[in-house]
């Protein structure tokens, strides 16, 4: 069973050791000259010993486009986080007390604080797409390793067995599925829409799953699915069900005469396959509807 936990966190310096386009390197050096102004910053430089800094995002993972911003996030203590939060309100900076969330330049990006114990509740969630985040992130300023030592040491247990975790999805997938039946033979198209949608998002899901990854945001879902064993060996068929979707539903056939559902049926058939082969024969696969 593949049980490793995958992460990919990196420091600054030696983030330029890898081959950068010249986007990723732009928006890297920019990123820099933000980081110094924020240290410079007359309220959070009172507190940077205590911050952390973390740049995220598609430039930390070096495949920016021309849609990308910077996105930084500075994490701190619950009492440093009340008193910085109360003196930006102070100065006019902010007017909630929820948090900093604030523009870089004229939208270069943004830059928000939160609590060390909210990074740590993405993990006892788990808010799984919220990990996948701060999993691949570059670290650009972390003086105790406060940041660094609590991604590694939760995400060293997170999915150390990810069988739980690929259950709950393949019953929700098979589930999905079969009421998907339903808003099919009534000729419902949205209905349909809404389901064979869920059950793209649950395929895609689930290969990360099955290689005990996080999966990511629905944004990043697919173009990172080529990463997992499950999403490279049928990223074409998923691709052709995303159009697959889109086709015109007549009421009263036979569920076999729509491929909304019967392309999805030999996804789930492959699935089943491939968790009993890599994750041992499971007795919900054949039986899901006793698990329910």
């Amino acid at each position: 069973m593949h049980t490793c936990v995958i992460y990919n966190i990196y420091t600054f310096d030696n983030y330029w050791e890898h081959p950068l386009k010249r986007k990723t390197a732009e928006l890297l050096s920019l990123a820099e000259e933000y980081h110094t102004e924020l240290s410079n910053h007359p309220i959070l430089s009172q507190y940077w010993s205590e911050l952390s800094l973390i740049l995220k995002g598609s430039v930390a993972r070096g495949n920016p486009d021309r849609y990308s911003d910077i996105d930084l996030v500075l994490f701190c203590e619950e009492r440093s986080y009340q008193e910085i939060t109360e003196a930006y309100c102070k100065q006019g900076l902010i007017q909630r007390k929820d948090g900093i969330f604030l523009p870089l330049g004229q939208w270069a990006g943004h830059y928000n604080l939160e609590t060390l114990s909210k990074l740590m509740s993405y993990f006892k969630k788990p808010d799984y797409p919220q990990v996948w985040e701060y999993q691949n992130v570059i670290v650009m300023h972390d003086p105790h390793r406060q940041f660094q030592q609590l991604v590694d040491s939760l995400s060293s247990d997170l999915l150390i067995d990810p069988l739980p975790s690929i259950k709950k999805q393949y019953l929700d997938i098979q589930l999905t599925l079969d009421w998907l039946r339903h808003p099919l033979k009534r000729g419902d198209c949205v209905s349909s829409a809404i389901h064979c949608t869920k059950l793209l998002q649950s395929f895609c899901r689930i290969s990360y799953l099955l290689d005990g990854k996080c999966y990511p945001h629905d944004k990043w879902l697919f173009a990172y699915l080529g990463t997992t064993r499950f999403g490279k060996r049928e990223r074409a068929h998923i691709k052709t069900y995303a159009t697959t979707i889109a086709n015109t539903v007549a009421k009263h056939k036979e569920l076999e005469c729509y491929p909304q559902y019967s392309d999805a049926a030999a996804l789930v058939e492959k699935l089943g396959v491939f968790i009993n082969k890599y994750h041992g024969n499971q007795p919900w696969i054949s039986e899901w509807y006793l698990y329910v």
